[in-house]
């Protein structure tokens, strides 16, 4: 038989053999050895070099080459930059795109997302925790970028809505001249606590750690699922809260790790972390859709992927599946998201959402 080929778009790839490679991999031969598949399957991988750093071009054009490839599924377009751009392309071509994105501006027939965040989610979790410390008057980083502009809209909206006051705002770009500056001006308002919301990358490059460190302000403060750039070292969080998806209460986390090790003798990248989890959890729910699929195209494809439900997730907390539907393409449900901390150099389990009144 032909295999399906099945393409992976995107920075979360590190290349054939990696170990989120590995991860895919992982995935479809224990689905292939369950007799869930019974065909081959072929991974095309394209590195997609797209936005913020790259350009929208290349990712457009990565996407393009993976379907004349002959892929009739793509994981990829993982930041929210890039999803806005490819969604329309996937609609067009009828080959479904899952994405890890956050943003609500990516939707379609064939557009499908296992958030790695959400921005209007994000900001719920980021309020419901203000609220249970007892910070009810709190300074806002508010970055210039699509994600930022999109939390921030949310943020605000629940603040009004649970009776959080917004003592002070700084407005930077992903890229700002004097850092410390702008938090000092934040340090001045005099609030409960600092709430970071943004895409990531001044925390990533420990711009926003040294930042803190210049003006030896050590406020409580959270930030939303730009905390899951902990990948690039968890010395540059030190102290902060983030929405996580890393739960030691999850009952398959140790069961994929365990397994993970025993196929190839090391940790998963980075390990422990959310990505891995999340990683293995796309590959799955592509085996599934396939699974489900009355023909082995796009269009059917997507029809499989619709049809899932209550697929155990080892991405989030105990509570957390998968499912989809006709016009319902965000796939997690449940307690998808949760609270971490960096502490010590160590990623700690915050706990998950509570419930309010």
């Amino acid at each position: 038989m032909d295999p399906i080929k099945i393409g992976w778009l995107g920075s979360a790839l590190d290349g054939p053999g990696g170990g989120y490679d590995n991860i895919h991999r992982m995935a479809f031969d224990e689905a292939i050895e369950a007799g869930v598949l019974n065909r081959p399957v072929e991974f095309v991988i394209h590195p997609e070099n797209g936005l913020p750093h790259g350009s929208a071009k290349n990712a457009i054009d990565g996407f393009r080459e993976l379907v004349d490839a002959g892929c009739i599924g793509v994981a990829g377009a993982y930041s929210s930059d890039n999803a806005m751009v490819l969604g329309r392309y996937a609609n067009e071509a009828e080959v479904p795109l899952i994405s890890w994105c956050g943003t609500e501006r990516y939707h379609g027939d064939y557009c499908f997302r296992l958030g790695n965040g959400d921005c209007g989610g994000d900001a719920a979790l980021v309020v419901g925790w203000l609220k249970k410390q007892g910070h009810e008057r709190v300074a806002v980083l508010s970055e210039v970028s699509p994600n930022g502009e999109e939390y921030f809209r949310y943020f605000r909206q629940e603040c009004r809505r649970r009776g959080v006051s917004i003592a002070a705002v700084e407005t930077v770009s992903q890229t700002p001249e004097n850092l410390a500056s702008n938090l000092g001006q934040l340090r001045n308002a005099s609030a409960d606590a600092l709430v970071y919301m943004g895409y990531g990358v001044i925390a990533a490059n420990g711009t926003l750690r040294r930042a803190l460190d210049e003006l030896g302000w050590d406020p409580p403060r959270i930030m939303g699922t730009s905390f899951m750039f902990y990948l690039m070292g968890f010395d540059k969080f030190e102290g902060w809260v983030g929405i996580d998806q890393l739960c030691p209460d999850n009952p398959l986390v140790d069961g994929f790790h365990s397994r993970y090790v025993k196929r190839y003798g090391a940790d998963p990248p980075m390990w422990p972390n959310a990505i891995p989890l999340l990683a293995y959890d796309t590959a799955r729910v592509l085996v599934e859709g396939l699974h489900r699929a009355p023909v082995l195209t796009g269009w059917g494809l997507k029809a499989g992927l619709e049809q899932i439900r209550f697929m155990p997730s080892t991405t989030g907390g105990p509570q957390t599946h998968i499912a989809g539907g006709p016009h319902d393409h965000q796939l997690f449900k449940g307690d998808w998201l949760l609270y971490g901390r960096v502490s010590d150099g160590k990623l700690e389990f915050e706990g998950l959402f509570e419930p309010w009144h």
